[in-house]
């Protein structure tokens, strides 16, 4: 990816986000709400970024150039990213799931995210119990590859293809009412009453962007009563996967004769197991793959019988990309060392940024804290009060489900209501905001090493996971 407000390349984009595939409850994806389309992407990029840590952590953070990588947004307009922000936090989702022991529905209702906070270059933010409860454990789910995500130009074309995504692998989706798939797709009540202007302003448009932009092609089906349109639902097909054989791009279809001679190759004569033949086939292409089956049999180890394990070696030679090469095993080794240091160094800069980032977190919190232990009795009061009706779902939702460990009194105790106590304080004492250090000061107490080692971090920590 080139540099913020540069173009990013479709091949290079594709290259690092296809991996990102996100799974997303079925009750959030068949939902009453009004996101817009860059509050949905960003929506799916924090949960995605938070996922694994998403029940230890009551708060978790994310770069604004990270998560700007995630959705795509190339541009320096960082306040559309706060406003989005914000909008996540005003939006309540509405969801029923069947109880399995009642069999009755439970209706549950949360904003998509609890808190937020923009600290300099890092963005902090938090889900309710319930959201979290919900989120991390999906029984039912719909999965969103952020690359895909990425293409969309509308709302309603990425609503529609979250909708049909739940429903991968079957021949369509189920029947929806009118009025229920107006409210998936984000429809606001008064607009678009008449079909005619639904079908030809939301339908029609996000229809044309699934087809274009996704891994699907949707057809919708109409189901009309006296004239009137009642239900609607969509016929499902995947799209014909293209692949690359040398310099010809053909479906998988025409190109199965050649991938079945590789397939046989790689099992038979090189002994790769049959799991990790579908995956070198799909991570590389047919050409690649016979160069390097060449290289090998060429080499001199291997006419000589000194290859023990042809199969390693192959998969050493794709990752690699060996070369016709006289001194083939120097090169090997340095490109190893090469890796190693590499890898090293990050490594140490993870570990110096992480205690700075460790640092500065127990800072704002102790900062928070205090401001607030300096509050007169009758302000303290009043903050309190207000502060119980902002966390009034989530400290019954605690309540709830910890009954054994807090009660009315103890409640303030527990880390989610204290990570959204001092979230409270900062949106709504003004003095505090002055107060609290951007952490591009607070690293002024540190070295000139440890700063730098800082930076250096936040600059490669979009492109960690695929540097590991």
């Amino acid at each position: 990816m080139t540099t913020m407000g540069q173009t990013v390349t479709a091949m290079g984009l594709e290259k690092k986000l296809d991996k990102h595939e996100l799974k997303k409850h079925a009750a959030t994806i068949h939902c009453s709400n009004t996101l817009s389309l860059l509050q949905r992407k960003v929506s799916n990029a924090l949960l995605y970024h938070a996922y694994k840590e998403l029940m230890v952590k009551e708060e978790h953070q994310i770069s604004i150039k990270k998560l700007c990588q995630l959705i795509s947004y190339n541009g320096h307009n960082h306040a559309v990213i706060r406003e989005a922000l914000k909008g996540l936090l005003a939006t309540v989702l509405e969801w029923n799931i069947v109880n399995d022991t009642t069999g009755s529905e439970d209706w549950t209702a949360s904003s998509i995210i609890a808190s937020v906070s923009l600290q300099g270059p890092i963005c902090y933010y938090a889900y309710s119990p319930r959201m979290k409860q919900l989120l991390y454990s999906p029984s039912m789910f719909g999965k969103i590859n952020l690359y895909i995500q990425s293409r969309f130009k509308s709302s309603y074309g990425l609503a529609l293809y979250e909708n049909c995504i739940r429903y991968r692998g079957l021949p369509n989706t189920k029947w929806f009412d009118i009025q229920t798939f107006r409210k998936m797709m984000g429809v606001p009540q008064n607009n678009y009453i008449v079909f005619r202007d639904f079908k030809r302003r939301v339908l029609d448009k996000s229809v044309e962007e699934v087809n274009t932009y996704s891994d699907l092609l949707v057809e919708p089906e109409l189901v009309r009563e006296r004239r009137r349109v009642i239900k609607i639902r969509f016929l499902l097909k995947e799209r014909v996967k293209k692949i690359r054989i040398g310099n010809k791009v053909t479906t998988e279809e025409e190109g199965s004769s050649e991938i079945t001679i590789v397939r046989e190759l790689l099992i038979n004569e090189f002994g790769v197991s049959p799991h990790q033949t579908e995956k070198i086939l799909s991570q590389y292409s047919l050409k690649f793959i016979r160069e390097k089956m060449t290289v090998i049999e060429e080499s001199k180890n291997y006419q000589l019988g000194q290859v023990k394990n042809s199969a390693a070696y192959l998969l050493s030679a794709l990752k690699n990309n060996f070369k016709k090469s006289k001194n083939s095993g120097e090169v090997i080794k340095q490109k190893k060392q090469e890796k190693d240091r590499k890898l090293y160094n990050l490594k140490e800069l993870k570990r110096v940024a992480e205690q700075i980032d460790k640092a500065y977190l127990l800072y704002r919190e102790q900062t928070i804290d205090k401001k607030l232990n300096e509050l007169t009795p009758v302000k303290k009061k009043n903050f309190m009060q207000r502060f119980h009706q902002f966390a009034a779902l989530s400290i019954k939702t605690i309540l709830k489900l910890q009954r054994k460990k807090y009660n009315e009194t103890t409640i303030l105790n527990s880390p989610q209501i204290k990570a959204l106590l001092r979230q409270f304080a900062m949106q709504t004492l003004p003095d505090l905001q002055e107060l609290l250090q951007p952490i591009e000061k607070f690293l002024d107490q540190f070295s000139k090493e440890q700063k730098n080692a800082w930076y250096q971090f936040k600059l490669v920590e979009p492109y960690q996971q695929d540097m590991d």
